[in-house]
């Protein structure tokens, strides 16, 4: 694993964040970031600068019923960051997260599901008139 970059809610406002490997322990260092973070990780936080800015096309996961902040963002960080992108991702990958992530990922596809039949719905109704 290697550091990562987010985003988290902290005293009230959106900060910056760290998630930091210890080497050779299992433990990880999580804080808001540092000027020391962004020297000592230039390529990763150019990255996370780089990646911050980008248009999410999709429904935001904060929508979705049952999620949790600290839940959002560990999707996010495994690169999940919508509803839609949670109805498609990997079942393998989310059971290594937990069990939770598997329930969160079955109320992604009831929310898919049931948006896709309302829209087919609404479609319908335009073209009766």
């Amino acid at each position: 694993m290697r550091v990562q970059f987010f985003k988290k809610m902290f005293n009230g406002e959106m900060r910056d964040f760290a998630r930091i490997p210890v080497t050779d322990t299992k433990d990880i260092l999580e804080t808001p970031v540092r000027s020391t973070d962004v020297q000592r990780f230039p390529k990763e936080w150019a990255e996370y600068k780089k990646n911050e800015n980008k248009k999410i096309t999709g429904t935001l996961l904060d929508t979705l019923p049952g999620i949790s902040e600290d839940k959002k963002i560990e999707l996010e960080l495994k690169g999940i960051q919508t509803i839609e992108q949670l109805d498609k991702a990997k079942s393998a990958i989310l059971q290594s997260m937990g069990d939770v992530y598997v329930s969160l990922q079955k109320i992604a596809q009831l929310h898919v599901k049931a948006n896709s039949k309302s829209s087919t719905k609404k479609t319908q109704e335009k073209k009766d008139k």
